[in-house]
């Protein structure tokens, strides 16, 4: 991974910052889906709409839903993005969870919930990425409590299920509440908040009278003042509903929000579970002193018996669940060809290991165990997230709630999957989407999207790349996986080592790219693709595949990046001085003697001279300033370069309305240069003035005028 996908994955420090303009439009309004009857093409609108439950990736996830305690139903809160207003709409929902019903809304509205990062030194990071946001029931299941943004500001709310529109805060603490719990008899909340961010950030407000020392806390990458380093350990704290008054949690009250408390878990535990008749099951690392160590199964009977199971079956667990007779144990796991694919074991009693029971290519995300069924936000490559329940016996599923039920009108293009081995033997793995309206024989224009592959293939990590909307406008998108670290790296004890064996001799940088190059050779193979018309496109850690793509291979005839660049002049400055030591000790050289000789294999700026691909940028307000060598580099040389920069974003940006500009500007840049097109809309025309002017712009004979698109609602 490089240097600046470790830096960024998070990108905005816990700082006072302007916040987006409250929306003049209902967030909700204009969000209604279309009748599934009329068959149409997808757009950049549809997709920058498209629904969500929990966090938008397919990485590990608390569960964003909650059975009632009489198992009859569900809740989950509903988040669709309105470009118009510039907001989310969120709506917190029950579902009947066993039988068909109607669906009830309890609430609407707050502020999109940004989740909370460690990115090296410093602990709290507000990223882009959505919070999950996992409604708790009352144990009389009369009541729900759920987090809610209002006025900047994170609080517990409450709101009765019988009816909607009575929502109302029962908290009012100075500090962002992160997580809540009901206590056992149902009459007071059990709440997480850090109280050291607060007071951390108010003496760096107190230090501003006097200038901030330029030190260990300054990242100018996300702020231009010092970020929080903590340590910001959290606070448990009991809150009496009907009184108000607070206490603080007891170790009971604790083990409800920190599963690491939890009586009976062993300390090595990674993953933990306790059956109904004392026994327990959890994961452990095969090689405690390796920093990426496969993990075993340790199952434990009532009678203290154990039981392990140490082969490659049982290894990446990411959830363990019990039958209700306490006899069986259920595993569900990440396995198959680059852990692409989930799979559910079955260990019953008596028996010497467990069993497979079903596999999918499908992405499962923030499974929960609810009575005898897994229940799962399921998505596969062509079909967008739901929530699902599945019988872990017979692989049956049911559908319990579909948040974008108007989906299947859309026209879809096919997927094919490559499995492959790169030339340094790593694992590697792509996808390959055509138009759904090709004719056969035809050549398309490709697209890379980068840096994974699975679940729902949208836009690619950071959603700026509209996979489908690409495909439905006549173009191939190779949706490429970057390959995991190579064998010296899974020797590593510690992040220094798997980063200097990653670095060395760019061996990290070469697996990358042959799995780049032999994905692009399978898809020309198929006919289907012309190999004289090839983009490419990247985000963080994919915007430094694109660099050293752009430096090692002449494919790729255009390039668009969500921020740039990992280089050697403008990146050392925007990091700051604590992470600069930690590059340097892994072998990264900047404004030092030698410093060229190191960037050459991968420096745009270095090597501007012999890369001709247009490259357009579009990054925040903070990290552009990390690629103005390279832009000035190209521009010196008249070469044909792009910047946009988006106004209080993050590294992951999080505004409906950015997401939307950023979807359809890449659709355009790639349209102009690989397939002569001209989005003919009046709105666009100085944007195609500017690239007509860029050095090897298609002729104007040679362009072709489209439609305009039709306006939003």
């Amino acid at each position: 991974m490089s240097a600046l996908a470790a830096v960024l994955l998070a990108a905005e420090a816990v700082l006072p910052a302007t916040a987006a303009p409250l929306p003049a439009l209902d967030p909700c309004q204009g969000l209604d889906p279309q009748p599934a009857a009329s068959s149409t093409l997808l757009g950049a609108r549809d997709l920058a709409t498209i629904a969500d439950i929990g966090r938008v990736d397919t990485g590990p996830s608390p569960s964003p839903f909650a059975v009632s305690p009489d198992r009859r139903e569900i809740a989950f809160v509903v988040r669709r993005g309105n470009p118009e207003a510039n907001a989310y709409c969120q709506r917190l929902l029950v579902a009947p969870f066993r039988k068909n019903g109607p669906i009830r809304e309890l609430d609407r509205g707050g502020e999109l919930i940004r989740a909370m990062s460690v990115l090296r030194n410093f602990p709290a990071i507000r990223t882009g990425m959505a919070q999950v946001i996992t409604p708790r029931w009352s144990p009389d299941g009369k009541r729900i409590a759920f987090l809610k943004r209002v006025d900047d500001r994170t609080q517990v709310w409450l709101v009765g299920t019988g009816s909607a529109g009575d929502a109302e805060p029962v908290t009012e603490l100075p500090d962002e509440v992160e997580d809540v719990a009901w206590d056992d008899d149902g009459r007071g909340l059990v709440v997480a908040t850090r109280p050291a961010i607060r007071l951390e950030t108010d003496a760096i407000a107190r230090e501003a009278r006097g200038g901030f020392l330029f030190d260990d806390r300054f990242m100018p990458a996300i702020a231009d003042r010092p970020i929080p380093t903590g340590p910001f350990p959290r606070a448990l704290t009991h809150v009496d509903i009907a009184t108000g008054t607070t206490r603080d949690a007891t170790p009971a009250e604790v083990a409800l929000l920190d599963p690491s408390m939890l009586p009976g878990r062993p300390k090595e535990a990674r993953v933990f579970a306790t059956g109904p008749r004392g026994a327990s099951a959890w994961t452990a690392a095969k090689t405690a002193s390796l920093l990426i160590s496969p993990t075993k199964l340790i199952l434990k009977a009532a009678d203290g018996r154990t039981r392990e199971c140490s082969n490659p079956e049982c290894e990446d667990v990411k959830l363990l669940w019990w039958a209700a007779d306490g006899r069986t144990l259920y595993a569900l796991r990440t396995a198959g060809w680059t852990a692409t694919r989930s799979t559910l074991l079955r260990w019953g009693a008596g028996e010497q290991r467990p069993r497979r029971m079903w596999v999918t290519d499908d992405a499962l995300i923030g499974c929960s165990a609810e009575g005898a069924e897994l229940v799962c936000a399921r998505e596969g490559a062509t079909r967008p997230r739901r929530l699902v329940a599945i019988d872990p016996d017979s692989g049956r599923e049911r559908t319990v709630y579909e948040p974008s039920p108007g989906f299947s009108r859309f026209r879809l293009g096919s997927v094919q999957r490559f499995r492959f081995v790169n030339a340094l033997g790593v694992d590697s793995v792509a996808d390959l989407v055509l138009p759904p309206d090709r004719r056969p024989g035809q050549q398309n224009p490709m697209v890379v999207v980068q840096y994974y592959s699975d679940g729902f293939l949208r836009g690619g990590t950071g959603d700026e790349v509209p996979i489908q909307v690409l495909a439905a406008r006549g173009f191939a998108v190779l949706s490429f996986a970057r390959p995991d670290f190579g064998p010296e790296a899974f020797k590593a004890k510690t992040s220094l080592d798997l980063m200097r064996a990653n670095r060395k001799d760019w061996f990290d940088r070469r697996s990358v790219q042959s799995s780049l190059e032999i994905a692009t050779n399978l898809t020309i193979a198929t006919g289907a693709v012309d190999p004289n018309r090839m983009g490419i496109s990247g985000f963080s850690e994919g915007a430094t595949m694109t660099q050293w793509a752009l430096n090692h291979t002449d494919r790729f005839k255009v390039a668009a990046l969500s921020h740039c660049c990992e280089d050697h002049v403008s990146f050392a400055l925007e990091m700051g001085p604590a992470f600069g030591r930690f590059l340097r000790d892994r072998y990264y050289r900047f404004l030092e003697p030698g410093a060229d000789a190191f960037w050459q294999p991968i420096s745009l700026a270095i090597n501007a001279d012999k890369i001709d691909a247009p490259i357009l940028i579009q990054t925040n307000d903070t990290e552009y300033e990390g690629g103005l060598d390279v832009l000035d580099a190209f521009e010196r040389r008249g070469k044909a370069i792009e910047l946009y920069v988006f106004e209080n974003e993050s590294h992951v940006k999080w505004q409906p309305a950015h997401r939307l500009a950023i979807y359809e500007r890449v659709i355009d840049w790639f349209a102009f240069w690989l397939r002569h097109e001209v989005d003919c809309s009046a709105s666009k025309a100085r944007q195609y003035e500017r690239w007509k002017a860029m050095k090897g712009a298609p002729l104007a004979a040679q362009l072709n005028c489209l439609a305009p698109a039709p306006s939003a609602p």
